[in-house]
Formats: structure tokens, C-alpha cells, sequence
């Protein structure tokens, strides 16, 4: 088995841990960043052979790589929470990488959502997509349907449109209930909504969803945490499920476990 090993080679002491796996395992290439932090030779996230990605960082590090490239992720975690991650770094590594080739593992499939912009496919998220308001301390006018069909229409700081993965990050953040990782559904979340009735909905995720701004001309929408894309009001704004979910390796199926440890329940 061959693995493509992607580290973010800004945290603390991620060199020794990467020089650990990469003497773990036969086969092996690097994403340019980790071979050059190295002195060695790599290849762009997006052309990664490998049959599996070990991924050394935080939940933002698992996330960079989906956003080039979908393939299964074993996760070290050398972030905050990191709830995607299914490693710590004084984890038996070793023993999980042979675990993987020899195949004793699950993979957790996520289901993901495309966001299209006028009809132009502009990312694909595993956590939420934002919908946020572009001026401080200002409200902005949101409507969201579903199918054709009206949900809510509000002013408020923003909207978040997110996967069950994205249920424990931001939408979990804001109040919105935590959705078991394998559903297939989404969540709707308004922020700080100006009226009493809007709250927290969940759709099947078969459930095409389209936003629209209302109020001021402008705002921004995020796809999991990166940069901002200026939208208008008069801008087609489309969320659908995606056919390609994300695949994480896990060892553990209890995922009540990993909520009481990642999430100090």
C-alpha cells in the first residue's frame, strides 16, 4: 500500500513526528510543503498517488487536503479539538499504519455539499458554507428555500448551511444540535436571527437548498473556514449534496467517545 503523508509544517514540533511516519511506512511520497520543510522532493495535494493520505495537523489541515483531493485520511492531530482527527501524536502510530495495510480498518464516509454560485461550482464543503453579513455590527436580509419552497426569510448576522460533520463546529458553536457524522442530511442555522421563530432545521441532504440575500447589496459567503467570496443580492446562490463523500479512517466506531474526549462532554 502506498501513502501520500500531508503535514502543516507550522505547528511545534511536527518535524519529529513526520520523519517517525515516514520511517514507518515503504512506499511513500510527500505534498511539496512537507518534502521541502525536509529538504527532499514532493508533488502538489492534488496529484498525491497514494492509496491513503496521513494527514499530520489540525481539522483545517484534513480540510485543505479535501478541497484538492478526495482520498481515504488517516488523521494525526496536532490541532485544537481536532474532531476529524482519529489520531493523537503519543497514539501507537506504528501500529496503525500496519492496521491499514493490512486493511483492519473502517472508512467513515461524510456526506459533502456543493455550492454553486450562478451556476458555477465554486467549492464543496465538509463542514458548512456562510453566509455572513460583509459589515460589522450590521444585519443583513437572508431568505432560504428548499425545492422550490419557502423556509425562512429573516434578518440576522448570517446563515450556516452545514453537513452532520459540520454540526460540532460552528453550527454546534451557535446552538444549533449535533447530527450523528454518517446522516444523510444537512442542518440550516440562523445567526442571531431578529426573530423568535427562526431556528435550527434539518433537511435530507437530497434536499437541494438556494439562498438569497436580501438587505444591504452585499455579503460574503465561506466554504469551510477559507476565503471569502463576495456575493449579491441579485447573485443564484445553490447548495446540493455532493456524489462524492469524504472518507476518514477510523479504528473506533463509537463515536460518543470521540464527543466525550474531543468535545470534554
Amino acid at each position: 500500500m502506498k501513502f501520500s503523508i500531508v503535514a502543516n509544517t507550522k505547528q511545534e514540533n511536527i518535524r519529529e513526528i513526520l520523519k517517525k511516519v515516514i520511517g514507518f511506512v515503504d512506499d511513500f511520497e510527500l505534498d511539496v510543503a512537507s518534502a521541502k520543510f525536509l529538504g527532499l522532493s514532493g508533488v502538489e495535494i492534488k496529484d498525491l498517488t497514494g492509496d491513503v493520505i496521513i494527514s499530520l495537523g489540525g481539522d483545517g489541515t484534513i480540510l485543505h487536503i479535501l478541497s484538492q483531493i478526495n482520498k481515504p485520511i488517516l488523521g494525526i492531530n496536532f490541532g485544537g479539538v481536532g474532531f476529524l482527527n482519529e489520531l493523537e501524536p503519543e497514539d501507537d502510530i506504528l501500529s496503525a499504519i500496519d492496521n491499514i495495510s493490512s486493511r483492519r480498518y473502517f472508512e467513515e464516509k461524510l456526506h459533502r455539499i456543493e455550492t454553486y454560485l450562478n451556476d458555477l461550482n465554486v467549492g464543496t464543503a465538509v463542514n458548512e458554507i456562510v453566509l455572513h453579513t460583509s459589515r460589522v455590527a450590521k444585519i443583513q436580509g437572508f431568505e432560504i428555500s428548499t425545492n422550490g419552497k419557502l423556509i425562512d426569510s429573516f434578518r440576522g448576522d448570517g446563515v450556516i448551511i452545514a453537513t452532520p460533520t459540520g454540526s460540532t463546529s460552528y453550527s454546534m458553536s451557535v446552538g444549533a444540535p449535533i447530527i450523528y457524522p454518517t446522516m444523510k442530511s444537512n442542518i440550516i442555522v440562523p445567526m442571531a436571527a431578529y426573530k423568535l421563530g427562526s431556528r435550527p432545521l434539518i433537511l435530507p441532504a437530497n434536499y437541494d437548498i438556494t439562498a438569497k440575500i436580501t438587505g444591504h447589496p452585499e455579503a460574503v459567503m465561506v466554504i469551510d473556514g477559507k476565503e471569502e467570496i463576495f456575493i449579491k443580492g441579485e447573485d443564484k446562490i445553490e447548495f446540493k449534496a455532493s456524489k462524492n463523500p469524504a472518507s476518514l479512517i477510523r479504528f473506533n466506531k463509537n463515536f460518543f467517545d470521540r464527543l466525550r474526549t474531543k468535545l470534554r462532554l
